[in-house]
């Protein structure tokens, strides 16, 4: 059975909108990266632990050197949010949100082990890079318990219900 539920698509199809649609009213916890945008362009992303509401700026382009595209990665503020979130959740909710397992998330060995080890241990819905060939991010979608999902803004509410169906039938 497919427990696990991962979102892909293009840049700004409503993947973290279809999430928040999901989770409305349901128990969970972990983590959103919402980007900041200045002047209309995207200037970074925020961590935000969706339990305690805490955040903080690990990417933008401020931040230098610039190592995942334009954007520079600071590994040390995602963990002080990310880390302790994806704890909680695992030990608190039904459904472990992570948005997103992407480039810049993935520069975190202890991220990367709380993935797998929510994805193992308890119902998962997360966003997944699209396009990245990246060892970790593949193992990940080909997981025999994952179900994926691949939205577009033209496809969004066929994937919307497929996903509460989803969840239906896992619950």
């Amino acid at each position: 059975m497919k427990k696990n539920i991962l979102i892909t698509g293009p840049p700004a199809c409503g993947k973290s909108t279809l999430i928040r649609a999901v989770i409305k009213g349901k128990n969970f916890g972990g983590i959103v990266t919402p980007e900041i945008r200045k002047d209309g362009e995207r200037w970074g992303f925020k961590v935000v632990d969706l339990h305690t509401e805490k955040e903080g700026i690990f990417a933008s382009v401020e931040i230098k050197p610039a190592v995942v595209s334009k954007y520079g990665v600071d590994t040390e503020v995602f963990e002080k949010i990310a880390i302790p979130a994806l704890e909680w959740a695992l030990l608190n909710s039904d459904i472990v949100v992570i948005d997103e397992i992407g480039m810049m998330e993935i520069r975190s060995e202890k991220f990367k082990m709380l993935v797998e080890q929510a994805l193992d241990c308890k119902k998962v819905l997360a966003t997944i890079s699209f396009k990245s060939k990246d060892p970790f991010i593949e193992k990940i979608k080909s997981r025999k318990d994952v179900k994926l999902f691949y939205i577009t803004k033209i496809n969004f509410d066929r994937v919307l219900k497929s996903i509460f169906d989803e969840l239906k039938t896992n619950s």
